[in-house]
């Protein structure tokens, strides 16, 4: 019976007609060209005895002796679903596989060991954005080495199910011992494969806190080097300042070095809270670097006891896996004891965080205790008093050439408003003109608002000349000013249309206007509200802001219309003669003539009413004439009328009295 195989080895256990034993040597034969001869010298296990026996080489079939043999071996219990072939050839892809994921290794990336930041030529920021890449790296490492072990894991336990299979069908108990001592191996490696997935994912999740840790310290390091500068103190105090100016300004460091040490202070804590979380991620990775130290022993245990195994192959493909195995410990051991230095310079740091906010806080403490006595009342007012006698005759000098000044702006103010009035004064006393109402109008509201802006600046000169920083004044008022446009709308709405009513010039002081439901003439008129005084005497006050109808009945020009009712029997034609004469006398009278823009007019019917028949005039008048013009009108029509014999009915009841006899009474 020949075998068929690719090679034969010395010291590799094989069967043949029934018998087993280890190969002791080989001796190549060449009867001819294609096929070589193989003589085997084998020692029985079972005698004891040697033997030679022959064997043919080719190159068409691959396959374990031992495993091939002992498949043929009569002593099979019982049929198998799969032919001995199928199941050889599984082994050797399933192995092929196995050492294949095994021969893949990811490269080990390694944390280092910590910067020391001690000296200043060391930027904390390259750093940290050195020690982002690195985690990066190390990152993507852990998930290549978890999938590493995932393959190899899958493959162990395919191996494991294999030889258990093959283990079954051998008879032979040492033969049986050698499949069951590799059964025993893929299946200590199923499990080392399993905890090192597992570790990775410990590691996987402690690097990404690391990553946002220190992420997050880089952006506070970046914030607090592009802060502005606070180490240069404020504005040195002018040569031959006042006590009260050099108080003024020893206040302002003394709050510029508050305000310094506050921000440092914030970064301080800021630094050790990311230091703390820093801290947790490397704590997470410790016990992880540990086991995987362990789990890289168990490896290395696994592979060197395969050396053992009585096959030559199988402890050959081992020899590399042990020596690997022996060095990642090594590299896994000094990563272990690396991240160890790492946690203390981490705890080294946060020691000196907590160091540099106790500094902050006692310094605080003082900066503020000096404020405090720096902004005393005692104080201010004793340097006040410095100040006034060092400086009485210069600030007496310009408080008075202050408020010379503003006297003299006021009355230019005063000048400018009245200078306005004059430029569209006519010569007629008795009558106001259109030009002359707006230039009362604006000149009150220009005298107004020139004596606000003329007090506004004395007082702020007064307070630079006492030595008052105005700055903070100025800001207090715009910011006022902000609130206010923001919370008063209605105020701010009310000077908004005062100004346009005072543009668009809708109406002046003296005219007589209808605004909504008020009615009167116009006394006053300011940026914030509008002034009437109604036919009654009433005074009312109108925001401008609810202005939005403005009816001018003195603008420019107005009307009158006369509406008299005659009786239904007069003549028509004769009620217009008179109308026409009594307009043309009204024209024709010096005391009338100027306010009447033309003779009133016989207009026409106008309504037919229940007892007269109603007719209408009508002129054209000077603005505000119209209604004393509309009431002589009246009055002589009226007595137009009944000297032509016309009569002006009026509404009149008739009442009828009719005499009821006996018989007709209702019947009680």
């Amino acid at each position: 019976m020949a075998i068929v195989a690719t090679k034969l080895n010395k010291g590799q256990c094989i069967r043949y007609d029934g018998d087993i034993g280890v190969v002791l040597g080989i001796e190549h034969r060449t009867p001819g060209k294609g096929n070589a001869l193989i003589a085997a010298t084998i020692r029985s296990f079972n005698s004891g005895n040697k033997k030679t026996i022959p064997f043919w080489k080719s190159n068409f079939l691959a396959v374990n002796l031992l495993i091939f043999l002992a498949l043929l071996t009569p002593g099979v219990a019982r049929a198998q679903a799969t032919s001995p072939l199928d199941l050889v050839q599984r082994i050797e892809a399933g192995e092929q596989a196995w050492f294949g994921a095994m021969a893949t290794e990811p490269p080990l990336i390694s944390l280092g060991a910590p910067r020391d930041l001690s000296s200043g030529d060391v930027d904390l920021t390259s750093v940290l954005r050195d020690r982002l890449r690195l985690l990066n790296r190390k990152v993507f490492s852990n998930r290549q080495w978890r999938k590493h072990w995932v393959d190899q894991g899958r493959a162990a336990n395919k191996m494991e199910s294999l030889y258990g299979e093959l283990a079954k069908t051998i008879a032979e108990e040492n033969a049986r011992q050698v499949v069951t001592a590799k059964q025993a191996c893929a299946r200590d490696w199923t499990a080392l494969a399993e905890a090192k997935a597992s570790n990775q994912d410990i590691f996987l999740t402690s690097f990404e806190m690391e990553h946002d840790s220190v992420e997050e310290r880089l952006e506070g390091t970046q914030v607090s080097v592009a802060g502005p500068d606070r180490d240069a103190p404020p504005t040195a105090q002018a040569v031959g300042a006042t006590p009260f100016e050099e108080r003024a300004v020893h206040i302002a460091r003394l709050q510029s070095r508050q305000t310094l040490q506050s921000e440092r202070r914030a970064l301080a804590v800021l630094e050790l809270g990311l230091l703390k979380q820093h801290l947790k991620s490397s704590a997470t990775v410790q016990p992880a670097l540990k086991r995987d130290v362990e789990l890289a022993r168990e490896e290395h245990r696994i592979a060197k006891a395969q050396l053992l195994s009585p096959d030559p192959d199988w402890s050959a493909r081992w020899l590399s896996r042990a020596t690997s195995a022996a060095a990642k410990a090594d590299k896994l051991k000094e990563e272990s004891d690396l991240s160890r230095v790492r946690r203390n310079s981490l705890e080294f740091d946060i020691n000196l965080a907590e160091s540099q906010i106790a500094y902050r806080d006692q310094r605080l403490s003082e900066i503020d205790k000096e404020t405090q006595e720096a902004e005393a009342l005692g104080g201010w007012l004793n340097a006040l008093l410095i100040t006034a006698r060092q400086q009485a005759p210069r600030m007496i000098g310009l408080l008075f050439m202050i408020l010379l000044g503003g006297w003299l702006a006021i009355r230019i103010v005063g000048l400018a408003a009245r200078t306005m009035v004059k430029l569209v004064a006519d010569d007629d006393p008795d009558h106001v003109s259109a030009a002359e109402q707006r230039a009362n109008t604006i000149a009150a509201v220009l005298k107004g608002i020139g004596k606000i802006i003329v007090y506004g600046v004395g007082v702020l000169l007064v307070c630079d000349v006492v030595g008052v920083n105005t700055g903070p004044i100025l800001g207090s008022v715009a910011i006022l000013g902000l609130a206010l446009s923001f919370g008063s709308q209605n105020l701010v709405r009310d000077f908004v249309n005062g100004f346009f009513v005072l543009v668009e010039n809708q109406y002046a002081v003296g005219d007589w206007v209808k605004i909504g439901d008020h009615e009167g003439d116009v006394e006053q008129i300011n940026i914030r509200s509008t002034r009437l005084r109604s036919s009654t005497g009433v005074l009312q006050i109108i925001p401008n802001g609810t202005i939005t109808t403005v009816e001018n009945m003195t603008r420019d020009w107005s009307k009158f219309r006369c509406h008299v009712g005659v009786s239904y029997d007069t003549d028509i034609d004769l009620v217009e003669r008179i109308c026409n004469e009594v307009g043309a006398e009204m024209y024709a009278d010096p005391d009338l003539k100027d306010s009447l823009a033309e003779a009133p007019t016989f207009v026409g019917v106008t309504q037919l009413a229940d007892s007269a028949v109603v007719v209408r005039s009508q002129a054209k008048t000077k603005p505000g004439a119209q209604w004393g013009l509309e009431r002589e009108m009246n009055r002589r029509l009226k007595k137009a009328f009944e000297e032509a014999g016309i009569e002006i009915p009026f509404p009149q009841q008739v009442v009828w009295h009719r005499n009821i006899s006996e018989t007709e009474s209702p019947t009680r």
